[in-house]
């Protein structure tokens, strides 16, 4: 193990657990609005963008925002409805829909089946392992049912300990259950401005999961694949 780094940390929602949009997918389709996965993805990398143009020059002025993942839940919304050319009378309602059922935790319960292996790999490292996640006060349970939550040292909730990315108080939070410093410690997200632009306000070292290929011209390190990881470690 790396004698810099004691502890690291990752984010929930599309780094470890992934949403059933395939479901999603065919209940647009079957309600007459034809959707793919491959829109969902598309989606979510504009949402990201606009979060970014966003959320960037407020964080650079130290200036953040208690609800940063509700403008980007907007935002991804509305670019799925010009991808799948909904009406615009039928936008409030789909969006609506979609965004409650986003909300629902069981709803991400995709795990790839690389991700188990991957950690007690990391365990059996030496490293310790947690959770940072902006959720709703479940994602706890939700790592519990789909057998993750034993990996983890800690698990944060933003909603139960009151802060949310990219604050950077709750990775000082985490940083003080683990016991280790800033400097110690790496955090893995899937969103740039929120989860590596939260971990530079704490000072804490970023990894970019970038699965669905949101950030090409990224200028931190970037993985497609938690496994990628590994090459990584060793440089850090």
């Amino acid at each position: 193990m790396d004698s810099r780094l004691r502890a690291i940390f990752f984010d929930a929602g599309n780094t470890l657990i992934f949403p059933r949009v395939e479901e999603l997918a065919q209940d647009l389709t079957a309600q007459g609005f034809p959707a793919t996965e491959e829109d969902f993805c598309a989606a979510e990398c504009a949402g990201k963008r606009k979060l970014d143009e966003w959320l960037w020059p407020q964080i650079r002025r130290g200036e953040v925002p208690r609800t940063p993942d509700h403008f980007y839940w907007r935002k991804y919304l509305q670019a799925l409805m010009q991808r799948i050319r909904a009406p615009q009378e039928e936008h409030k309602r789909l969006m609506g829909a979609l965004a409650e059922t986003f909300s629902d935790i069981k709803l991400w319960s995709r795990v790839f089946p690389e991700t188990s292996p991957f950690l007690e790999r990391l365990r059996s490292q030496g490293y310790l392992l947690g959770v940072i996640s902006n959720s709703g006060g479940l994602i706890e349970e939700q790592l519990g049912r789909l057998s993750l939550a034993r990996h983890f040292d800690a698990v944060l909730d933003s909603a139960i300990v009151g802060v949310a990315k990219p604050h950077p108080g709750i990775f000082q939070i985490a940083l003080a259950r683990a016991g280790v410093e800033a400097s110690d410690a790496l955090f893995v997200g899937d969103t740039y401005s929120t989860d590596i632009g939260g971990a530079q306000l704490a000072s804490v070292r970023g990894v970019l999961f970038d699965r669905v290929g949101a950030y090409p011209d990224a200028d931190c390190p970037r993985i497609t694949s938690l496994p990628e990881m590994e090459g990584l470690l060793g440089t850090m």
